[in-house]
């Protein structure tokens, strides 16, 4: 770009002579001028600007050390008195306390409602550790203590000692501070009735506890408070490990000089050394009326670290001021080419493509014209190119809109496909993209039920929370999302404030939580509404009909989450049965496996037979109906659209139940024909063995035989008697295994004493014990009765199969041999009975706290 001069202009006159040298005369002559002014504006400058800032610093420093150290002193002293009426506050509050136990008169019934009195005192007042309370005549008639024995009518004469006749003198008395055990600080605290038959309660305050407070009183960032008594001794500190140690601070200087000007430090702040040897400056305080002097301290850095930061300041004011009289200088020597260097760079930038730039010079002559007129060029150039940004942008902002729906839809596509077994992932990712895309207030999902509405997910700016807990569970048209999901349609509202055609809940809850326009989408599942999708704005401002669409968009891809997750959980809870059926079958082959074993046994009755009947039973009826679970488990699926991996998983699952079904048939069929041949004797296992809490199994087995004992026997009436030990608590156990084995051994005891009391004739009382107890990594329970006990031939015999002492009919003698397998074999524990014929019988069963890896519910082989 070139640049034509007026023929008027100097520089057009200068020939060309100038011309052909390249250099421009009016410029060498500019030269020349800026040579001789550069240096004198700059100098003239920064020598001003210098002087007066150094004139006003140097003043400020000086007011400001003497106000900054006037406020020190003020503001330590403050400290130390507002932490001083902290600690009298403190005693104050427990004086207050103690005196209402000296309100009644002493009298014969007292004693027990003063005692209550005083334990009640000593739970609400921790920092009194013993409470005396003295009759009008000096005598103790009443001590409670958390360290030592109570002590009623101990008659201790208190009549001549300080404690009982300066507080009948004063109606209060403070104690001087002791250390008790060389360590903690306590005081006694004395205070009369207000009769004179009410006597006197004597408290010892333990100080120790004066600690909560000094240790919450603050003294800048690093300085602390403490407190010292009339001898220099170390009350309270932050550092409890100096109080327990019964430090002496007498040896601080600042302590002596308090000590002797009466507590009060003077107006000065001294600069002392603190126990730690750290420079400080301190302030102290009387504490009265307990004679105590209350000290605050501050590390010398911290009080004068804003002065220090303050002529930090003013060195970098000076050295920026400085500079920049320095620059400022620079700049008003440059005034003198200024114009011409504008309209330099002007014409640079311009030629750089910023048509922005402006050159404005205010001259009056020629240069301000020229000025004008690239002005006026950049001016057009810039009229020409911002129509063509404005598409530029306009176009990029519709896709950058593209990008942002195409982003939210592949998220929420995302969290379908890695979620299909939990909506809420897919949920969360829809009012998160809500949020994000239209800057809304809050944004929700719902979901219907019965006529109830649930919220599984929400999210929005603060206080949302609150709206979410008010929102109305029952379905009803007094919302826009109960008048959307109620309509079939979406509905939006704007304004919603004032309006009256809005419905009465929302407008509400906009009014409360600060927004004026609401939409809610509903989410379709053929024809029937599950739920809606929901948005609000601050500004009442209507949703523009694409943004209607991709929330329309997104209610539908809510709607294939919600269709698959249930889907996919009815598949998963068929497969569920399908697994349950199959272990029945497989615990049926066992008790199979082991009636063979046992054919040869013919003391086994029918109904040991009819246990394992049940189950075959339930595999024939299964099996007949397997073929329609099948075909209802093919339709399911063929209504979820499934991709990839997971079409392939599915029909791996759906070819694996047609051949565990197949399985079903076989074992059902060999099942019957065994049943048929032979006699069964099995045990299943019960359930999965989980830690639990032994004391409330012990607890249930307890009152079920109980109960039942009442039920056969009315008339007869057993005392339980429970030794819970608590530390007993979760033990890894198959639980239904284990409360069979405890109902054995109760019913067996119930029986043994139900015998003895037939019998009896000396008014003989039954009773049945179970208790437990911690033994570590094991854990023991007892059963004992009083009833008839077990004879020697017959405890030998005892864990035998088929072995009975109850007459043909009632037993068949399996009970305590299936309890010691479970107990022995299926839970590695131990089993054992003591027993005194005619006296009692008590079996102990030790479980260890953890089952060994291969315990099954069937036991070891």
């Amino acid at each position: 770009m070139s640049i034509s001069l007026h023929p008027d202009t100097p520089q057009a006159r200068t020939g060309p002579s100038a011309a052909a040298a390249g250099v421009v005369p009016g410029e060498a002559a500019g030269r020349g001028i800026r040579t001789r002014l550069f240096t004198k504006y700059v100098a003239l400058f920064v020598a001003v600007v210098a002087i007066a800032l150094l004139a006003n610093g140097l003043f400020e420093v000086f007011f400001y050390y003497r106000e900054h150290k006037a406020a020190l002193i003020r503001v330590q002293h403050e400290q130390a008195e507002a932490a001083a009426a902290k600690i009298g506050q403190f005693v104050k509050e427990i004086e207050s306390q103690l005196g209402w136990t000296t309100q009644l008169p002493w009298s014969a019934g007292s004693i027990e409602q003063r005692r209550f009195d005083a334990q009640r005192l000593l739970r609400q007042v921790p920092a009194i550790t013993e409470l005396a309370q003295v009759d009008a005549t000096g005598r103790e008639r009443l001590r409670v203590s958390r360290l030592a024995m109570d002590a009623i009518d101990s008659g201790i004469d208190l009549s001549a000692d300080p404690k009982f006749t300066e507080a009948v003198a004063h109606k209060v008395y403070y104690g001087p501070v002791y250390f008790r055990r060389e360590s903690e600080p306590y005081m006694t605290l004395a205070l009369a009735g207000a009769r004179k038959d009410a006597g006197v309660s004597i408290a010892e305050v333990n100080l120790k506890l004066i600690w909560d407070v000094v240790s919450q009183i603050k003294v800048g960032e690093h300085g602390h408070a403490y407190v010292v008594g009339p001898e220099g001794r170390l009350i309270a500190h932050p550092d409890i490990s100096l109080v327990l140690r019964n430090t002496d601070m007498s040896g601080l200087a600042q302590v002596r000089a308090a000590q002797a000007a009466g507590s009060t430090l003077s107006d000065t702040l001294p600069e002392a050394r603190n126990i730690q040897g750290q420079q400080v400056l301190t302030a102290s305080a009387p504490i009265e009326p307990l004679h105590w002097t209350m000290f605050v301290e501050l590390p010398v850095e911290e009080a004068y670290a804003t002065l220090h930061a303050a002529l930090e300041r003013l060195a970098l004011v000076l050295l920026a001021a400085s500079i920049f009289a320095v620059l400022a200088g620079i700049f008003l020597a440059r005034r003198m080419v200024g114009p011409i260097q504008a309209l330099r760079s002007g014409a640079e930038r311009i030629g750089g493509g910023d048509f922005s730039q402006r050159i404005s010079i205010k001259t009056g002559d020629e240069l301000e014209g020229l000025a004008d007129q690239f002005n006026d060029m950049g001016g057009r150039l810039q009229e020409s190119y911002a129509d063509l940004e404005n598409k530029v942008e306009q176009r990029t902002a519709e896709l950058r809109e593209s990008l942002e729906q195409q982003t939210a839809t592949a998220e929420i596509l995302a969290s379908i496909s890695g979620s299909m077994h939990d909506t809420k992932p897919v949920f969360d990712a829809i009012v998160r993209n809500l949020l994000r895309m239209f800057d809304t207030r809050f944004a929700v999902v719902q979901t219907v039920h019965d006529g109830t509405v649930e919220m599984p997910a929400a999210d929005g700016q603060p206080g949302f929370e609150r709206l979410t807990e008010r929102y109305p569970r029952a379905l009803a048209d007094d919302t826009v999302g109960g008048l959307a999901i109620l309509s079939k349609r979406t509905v939006q509202f704007q304004p919603i404030l004032g309006n009256p055609s809005a419905p009465s809940s929302t407008r509400e809850f906009a009014r409360d939580f600060g927004f004026n326009s609401v939409l809610f989408t509903p989410m379709l599942l053929r024809e029937q509404v599950i739920g809606a999708i929901g948005v609000a704005r601050v500004e009442a401002v209507a949703f523009d009909e694409k943004q209607i669409a991709l929330i329309a968009s997104f209610a539908n891809q809510a709607v294939i989450a919600i269709e698959n997750t249930r889907l996919l959980n009815e598949l998963r809870m068929r497969t569920q049965e399908l697994s349950r059926s199959l272990d029945d079958l497989r615990a049926a082959q066992d008790r199979l496996i082991q009636t063979e074993k046992l054919a040869s046994l013919g003391q086994l009755t029918a109904g040991i037979a009819h246990e394992i009947k049940n189950p075959l039973n339930f595999i024939n009826n299964f099996s007949a109906v397997s073929t329609e679970l099948i075909d209802e488990l093919n339709e399911t699926l063929q209504s979820v659209s499934f991709e990839g991996k997971n079409k392939e998983e599915v029909d791996e699952l759906t070819g694996m139940l047609k051949s565990n079904l197949e399985k079903v048939v076989q074992h059902g069929k060999r099942a019957d024909s065994i049943v048929r041949n032979m006699l069964l004797h099995s045990r299943a296992g019960s359930g999965e063995h989980r830690p639990s809490d032994i004391n409330a199994v012990v607890e249930e087995s307890l009152n079920l035989a109980y109960h039942g004992a009442r039920a056969e026997r009315p008339a007869f009436n057993v005392t339980l008697e429970r030794e819970f030990d608590p530390g007993a608590g979760m033990v890894d156990v198959y639980p239904q295994e284990i409360a069979r084995v405890l109902l054995n051994l109760i019913s067996n005891g119930f029986y043994a004493a139900a015998k003895r009391k037939e019998s009896a004739t000396d008014g003989f009382e039954p009773t049945l014990n179970a208790a437990t107890k911690n033994l570590g990594d094991k854990v023991e329970i007892r059963i004992r009765d009083n009833g008839t006990g077990i004879p020697p031939e017959v405890r030998a015999k005892l864990f035998n199969p088929f072995f009975t002492t109850k007459p043909a009919g009632e037993g068949t003698g399996l009970g305590l041999s299936m309890s010691h397998d479970i107990v022995v074999k299926q839970h590695g524990g131990t089993i054992d009975v003591n027993t005194e014929p005619g006296v009692f019988t008590e079996f102990i069963i030790t479980l260890p706290r953890k089952m060994a890896a291969g315990d099954t519910p069937g036991g070891k082989s």
